[in-house]
């Protein structure tokens, strides 16, 4: 029978020495990084090496085999896949509820509802200077405070609306730049999915890039949804709505293309697959709320306010030419349906005032809100206020009367088909302010859900992943404990030959 060699306990010892030290040195690598975010902590596999002997054809040791010590057969990095899944699903909708929230309160910031500087309070102070006028109708004076009250309202409104498209572009424009974030995103994890391949092809784990590609896709979730594959070699692939972002070694970019619209001077950034020109399926993430803020939510907001605009100008007007001003002017009769957009421009209150548009009046009022104006006439010359009902009846201020009962009238139409309901301008007015309320609650409320489970998920990830100074200390004490056993080891081995060369066999010297 073979019998191992004298030195084979040194070998034995060796071993174990050089599987502590390396495990020590983890430890030391752990501790080092604690205070890393994107560090996942490392620890070492130990296995017992090859015994001795192997085993032959027609030979098996009667007395069994013996083993060889230890070795360190793979570094392990300490991650669960399926929460790191969740937390990347849990980003995606986390940041598209936070970038709604921004958005929304920005838009309830310009409304400015219910303040002293708010549309709805300078509505009611006109309908205050037009009560006031019915009492007094031929005091200049009090026909320039209508005119005042007006200006304001006018403002108030053009004000809102522009602040409304100015963040519609903002937010436009900002799009771009995050597209330039993911595209950025993609090429370094296309770099390092060839680093990764190469050093996993030879049988390292490469913890450490590994660790810098979950960041970089914990990243890249807060922008896009994007779902992640790995195969064998740990390398990657990225889609973005089944489109390949990241493919092994590979990043496809992303490219904006400004899309004409119906307004001047504005192009809406439509992202799309520089390869192929398709348009990119982003559902959620950064990206997609900003796209959702700019096309549903702002222009939403910026719509009703055109159409509240269109309303309440078509129903004062329209009520306003009925009545005579100083001059006994006016007695204007009203068409079944009220008065076309593009008729009586001299003898309306309120104008719509185009600059692009020929002549500087725009019939089809498609952007109301931005372009009301009180009527340049009626604003040089107070006297053309149709607040009477009679002509050349001084003092007569019925149709001013009428004016300011416009306040509880129910004139504006809500709803469509046999849903619809007819309302006050004021409730008009209010719905608008009322919906956005509720969105920007809902996008409060699912914000907040979201980061709740966003730290509970983080919190199950570092209970997995993170590193534990108490727990690191422990390890470091038991693998110190376990060197100086395997040193211990050695020493006696090396005690045991000292005895066989030097002291055996001195019979003849």
């Amino acid at each position: 029978m073979s019998m191992r060699t004298t030195f084979s306990g040194l070998s034995i010892a060796l071993r174990a020495l050089q599987a502590q030290q390396v495990s020590l040195d983890i430890t030391g690598h752990n501790v080092a990084n604690v205070n890393n975010p994107i560090y996942s902590r490392q620890t070492a596999l130990h296995s017992a090496t090859k015994p001795y002997p192997a085993p032959m054809m027609g030979y098996t040791p009667s007395s069994g085999q013996l083993g060889t010590g230890v070795e360190v057969s793979q570094i392990n990095r300490m991650r669960d896949g399926f929460v790191d899944l969740r937390l990347r699903q849990q980003l995606h909708s986390k940041n598209y509820w936070a970038t709604m929230e921004e958005g929304l309160k920005q838009v309830e910031l310009f409304f400015n509802e219910p303040t002293e500087n708010g549309i709805h309070y300078a509505l009611d102070q006109f309908w205050d200077s037009l009560q006031d006028l019915s009492r007094e109708s031929d005091v200049a004076s009090v026909r320039e405070v209508v005119v005042q009250r007006a200006q304001v309202l006018v403002e108030s409104i053009t004000g809102t609306r522009s602040h409304l498209q100015s963040l519609r572009e903002n937010i436009n424009g900002n799009i771009p730049l995050k597209v330039d974030e993911v595209n950025s995103l993609a090429r370094r994890i296309a770099d390092l999915n060839t680093q990764i391949g190469k050093i996993s092809a030879t049988g390292s784990l490469p913890n450490d890039l590994l660790d810098s590609r979950d960041a970089m896709l914990e990243e890249l979730s807060q922008l896009v949804d994007i779902e992640v594959v790995q195969d064998q070699a740990n390398m990657i692939g990225v889609t973005i709505g089944g489109a390949s972002l990241v493919h092994r070694g590979t990043s496809y970019a992303l490219i904006t293309s400004g899309e004409s619209s119906t307004e001047a001077n504005y192009k809406r950034n439509e992202i799309k697959w520089a390869a192929t020109g398709n348009t990119v399926n982003i559902t959620s993430g950064e990206i997609a709320g900003l796209q959702r803020l700019r096309d549903v939510e702002i222009q939403a907001s910026i719509d009703a306010l055109d159409q509240w605009t269109r309303d309440f100008a078509r129903e004062f007007n329209a009520l306003h030419a009925q009545g005579y001003d100083l001059s006994g002017a006016g007695g204007e009769e009203i068409p079944e349906g009220g008065y076309p957009d593009n008729e009586y421009p001299d003898f309306r209150f309120f104008t719509f005032e185009d600059p692009d548009a020929e002549g500087g009046h725009d019939p089809s009022m498609p952007f109301a809100a931005l372009n009301i104006r009180v009527n340049s006439v009626i604003a040089s010359d107070v006297s053309k206020i149709r607040a009477g009902s009679i002509a050349g009846a001084q003092g007569n201020g019925e149709n001013a009367i009428a004016l300011a009962n416009l306040r509880s009238q129910r004139v504006v139409k809500m709803g469509s088909g046999s849903e619809s309901t007819l309302i006050t301008i004021g409730d008009a007015f209010n719905s608008i302010i009322s919906k956005l309320g509720v969105d920007t609650q809902k996008a409060v409320r699912m914000n907040e859900n979201d980061t709740n489970l966003e730290l509970h998920l983080r919190n199950l990830k570092d209970s997995t992943s993170g590193v534990s100074l108490d727990e690191e200390m422990a390890n470091m004490i038991r693998f110190q404990h376990a060197y100086s056993a395997a040193a211990r080891v050695m020493t006696t081995m090396d005690e045991a030959l000292d005895t066989i060369i030097n002291r055996l066999g001195i019979v003849g010297r």
